[in-house]
């Protein structure tokens, strides 16, 4: 084995922080690892996995790849530091419309075709600058604006008398986002200018992590396209880290299987996702990527997620319907092993007196796991003191604060903050109880199923069986929608309800009715993620498909970090310029022509050019490029076909570039 080819992967997950060691040149794991992932501080997490693997083969690492949720959540919570935008449009702009204050709208407009139709005022632009900087104390600004991408004249140069001011960071929404929706590209350019104090804070702790670890080499961050670029663009552009953690699942599905067309599920921790491979390929979001309330117009991977995974709460309704997520829980198995209080309580706990009850609540558990705050109010101070020392059952929290249900605990928001979380009865409970899962204590997960029973009004083996029915029909809900968006390229975010019917009788193959359904998967579901093996297989039997789980599925995602390539897309686009010749837009370009192969040519090489040094910049060797052309036309009134745009489009892909092994010197 040459000891020159290991890379180092990294999933930083929702519920697990995973890292293999990889030999590129055998293409197989030779050590893994993992540590739950510690919110808070995700480094915390990562520097605990790094200390369970062999210092041996961290010390021959050349590259180190790294997956992470932080980006994604980020947005979510809307953390990061303050941004202001300046916008450039024909017409104003509102806080509504963009979602994000503080916006100020400046006199200077391009049009759809990249022509300055109000010029930039250059005063207002200072003006504007420095309200944001000095009134509203933003540390960073985006520029945005109608058309931007068309003409980014007016932005680079709001930009530049920006900086000529002050020393903060600027974002053209026209470099991070190549889409044409213009509310989009604001978004885009307000999310990466508050990450990026978040990513840089999160590179420089892991490379002082890896360090202390002896891992030296490069570090890689796998964007939301399920490609890898260089750390020193992930500092610039860290809005393309966004949904890095479904794609690194459908990568490490491919590497570990081989399978080319599948669809990929990942079950992890807290949810699943799905998405379909074909050809070796995942179809990238026509439209961005969706996270929390925007649309980020970067390229990622196009997968559903629902909210079910190891650890999601079990519960049931008045109609006594078993329910499965979306809410995540902590495992009772778990708790017990971290505190010692658990087993006592669980042991004392009297549920009789809720036998048959509306729902689970009763066997709720909480759970100290964040920092407090300053503006909490007493009845929320008062319970985070009750729970500074060990967990407490929400029954004895209740009676402790002399409230006359439990119903009544200040729970919501403290929930809402990350401070406080509830144990309850999950699936990982559930696989500890019947001895598939053993890593936490199996005695207090058998003792939670058989409260839960008691709660429900059923026997621990009807809990099971319906637990796994209710799994099984979201997997399978899930598969199907995937699939039925993938081939019509209609997005589909929920079942309709016409539906309903026909997929619970193909669910169910109900002999006795009149009506038989039945639903076939041509593709093999490739499960990957820690309970993978447990959770999936029963889809299989449903869909009449074949269900694999991938070896090391529990692994996978750092994996699919590890083993990804550096793919780079450049794009130019030529449009007809009114009632002669064609105007070729760039990212930094707005060129006339009177002939469109002499503007197809120049879009060709400029295209080509980008890619092949972004490959480079991102970290790539000897990246090969390959460019396409794609002709959009439309219908006239006569039935004529009428020439609309020419897409240029220029791909770079490549293996990583490793770094050189360090040479020790020789003593003459």
């Amino acid at each position: 084995m040459d000891s020159s080819q290991l890379g180092l992967g990294i999933d930083a997950g929702g519920t697990y922080t995973d890292a293999v060691v990889w030999s590129f040149e055998e293409r197989k794991i030779l050590a893994k690892a993992k540590s739950l992932t510690t919110h808070n501080d995700l480094v915390l997490g990562i520097r605990d996995v790094l200390g369970k693997l062999p210092p041996a083969l961290l010390s021959q690492v050349r590259v180190t790849s790294l997956s992470t949720t932080l980006a994604t959540n980020a947005v979510v919570e809307e953390r990061g530091c303050k941004v202001g935008l300046i916008v450039l449009s024909p017409w104003d702009w509102t806080e509504e419309q963009v979602g994000h204050s503080p916006l100020i709208n400046v006199p200077g407009a391009v049009s759809i075709n990249g022509e300055i139709l109000q010029p930039l005022d250059e005063a207002k632009c200072r003006s504007a600058a420095r309200e944001l900087i000095e009134d509203h104390h933003c540390e960073a600004i985006a520029v945005a604006g109608y058309a931007t991408i068309r003409n980014p004249v007016l932005a680079d140069r709001a930009r530049q008398i920006i900086a000529e001011i002050y020393d903060v960071p600027v974002v053209c929404a026209h470099e991070v986002s190549r889409k044409i929706n213009a509310i989009h590209g604001a978004q885009t350019a307000i999310a990466n200018a508050r990450l990026l104090p978040i990513i840089r804070s999160l590179l420089e702790a892991v490379k002082k992590a890896l360090g202390d670890y002896g891992v030296s080499g490069k570090l890689m961050i796998l964007k939301g396209d399920g490609t890898l670029v260089d750390e020193s663009v992930a500092r610039k552009r860290p809005v393309e880290t966004i949904l890095s953690g479904p794609a690194a699942s459908v990568n490490g599905a491919r590497v570990l299987t081989g399978k080319r067309d599948a669809v990929v599920v990942d079950i992890g921790g807290t949810t699943t996702d799905c998405a379909i491979l074909s050809h070796g390929q995942v179809r990238v979001c026509d439209d961005g990527a969706r996270v929390g309330k925007w649309v980020m117009g970067v390229d990622a991977i196009d997968v559903s997620t629902i909210g079910l995974g190891g650890d999601s709460r079990i519960d049931f309704g008045t109609a006594r319907q078993i329910l499965v997520g979306p809410q995540r829980s902590i495992p009772f198995a778990y708790l017990a092993d971290v505190h010692n209080n658990v087993m006592d309580f669980l042991e004392k706990l009297d549920l009789s007196p809720y036998k048959q009850w509306s729902d689970a609540s009763p066997l709720d558990v909480l759970v100290l796991v964040g920092r407090t705050r300053n503006d909490l109010t007493d009845a929320e101070k008062n319970l985070l003191d009750l729970l500074e020392e060990k967990p407490v059952p929400a029954l004895a929290a209740a009676e402790a604060l002399g409230l006359a249900s439990y119903r009544l605990l200040p729970t919501k928001r403290l929930e809402s903050l990350g401070i406080i979380r509830k144990a309850s009865l999950t699936p990982t409970d559930i696989l500890h109880a019947t001895g598939v899962f053993t890593r936490w204590n199996t005695d207090a997960a058998q003792k939670a199923l058989d409260l839960f029973s008691v709660l429900y009004g059923e026997p621990p083996e009807a809990v099971i069986e319906k637990v796994t029915e209710t799994i099984t029909r979201r997997l399978f809900d899930e598969i199907v929608r995937r699939e039925v968006s993938y081939e019509t390229r209609h997005k589909i975010s929920d079942i309709p309800t016409d539906w309903e019917f026909l997929l619970s009788k193909a669910f169910a193959d109900d002999e006795s009715s009149g009506l038989s359904v039945r639903i076939s998967l041509r593709r093999p579901v490739v499960a990957v993620g820690a309970p993978a093996g447990a959770l999936v297989p029963p889809v299989g039997n449903r869909l009449h498909c074949q269900v694999l789980i991938a070896p090391e599925a529990d692994v996978a995602n750092a994996v699919g970090a590890v083993a990804a390539q550096v793919r780079v897309r450049a794009e130019v686009l030529i449009r007809p310029n009114g009632e002669w010749g064609y105007v070729l837009h760039g990212e930094h370009e707005r060129m006339q022509f009177a002939d469109l192969e002499e503007a197809t040519a120049i879009a060709k090489d400029i295209a080509r050019k980008r890619a092949y040094e972004r490959a480079l910049e991102a970290g790539a060797q000897d990246p090969v490029v390959n460019v396409t052309i794609e002709d959009g036309a439309g219908t006239s009134s006569d039935g004529s076909q009428v020439f609309l745009r020419r897409r240029v489009l220029a791909v770079a892909s490549a293996e990583v570039r490793l770094a050189r092994r360090k040479q020790t010197a020789r003593r003459a």
